[in-house]
């Protein structure tokens, strides 16, 4: 076909992505509402584990099994739980002591003397944005039983900003080492509307 309609190359070719440089506003409107929705589910889970510890600590499954099982007598005959005695004579009362002091060792003499991962230390909270991020001694296995919540939250609520803290070059751009300025639009991520990407190395 030739005249005014002839097609050029790049749109005569076979699979061809085209992507816009950046997004509209339509799309930074989606993208800030989804942002809070995740905001409000990490909020709600956190506060619905601080009221479920408050009403009351569920029972765990050993409880639960302890109270089907009869009570035994012994030989006193007052009701109790066997001694540390009664359980070295049998082969499930050794299995029963040994898992018991497993379970009061600390952490570091279960991994063998190399401490908990990097992961697993709650970061330090900086004033100024831009610095460059550190852990405390704290672990967040810690913080967690002492908000009576889980690592995972205290993680996000500890490193990951909110939507309203977040800077707009921050909320629609992230750091890429190969595009020229080291920024690229948010929307170049593969899935990016499924996966959460508001940290940037400081400085870029």
């Amino acid at each position: 076909m030739f005249g005014a309609f002839k097609p050029t190359a790049p749109l005569s070719g076979g699979l061809l992505w085209k992507i816009p440089w950046r997004l509209s506003s339509p799309q930074k409107l989606r993208h800030r509402r989804r942002m809070r929705r995740v905001d409000n589910v990490v909020t709600v889970l956190n506060s619905a584990l601080h009221r479920h510890v408050k009403s009351g600590r569920s029972k765990t499954w050993q409880e639960k099994q302890a109270e089907s099982l009869p009570k035994v007598q012994n030989q006193e005959g007052t009701r109790g739980e066997a001694t540390s005695e009664d359980l070295s004579q049998t082969a499930e009362g050794l299995r029963m002591l040994a898992r018991d002091s497993d379970a009061q060792s600390n952490l570091s003499a279960r991994r063998h003397g190399k401490g908990p991962k990097e992961g697993e230390f709650l970061p330090a909270q900086t004033s100024p944005p831009s610095s460059a991020p550190h852990h405390t001694s704290k672990l967040l296995s810690q913080e967690a039983a002492e908000r009576k919540t889980i690592k995972l939250i205290e993680r996000w609520r500890a490193e990951m900003p909110t939507e309203q803290e977040m800077l707009p070059k921050d909320k629609y751009s992230m750091f890429d080492k190969k595009v020229r300025g080291y920024r690229k639009g948010v929307h170049k991520l593969p899935k990016w509307t499924r996966v959460s990407q508001r940290l940037n190395p400081p400085g870029f």
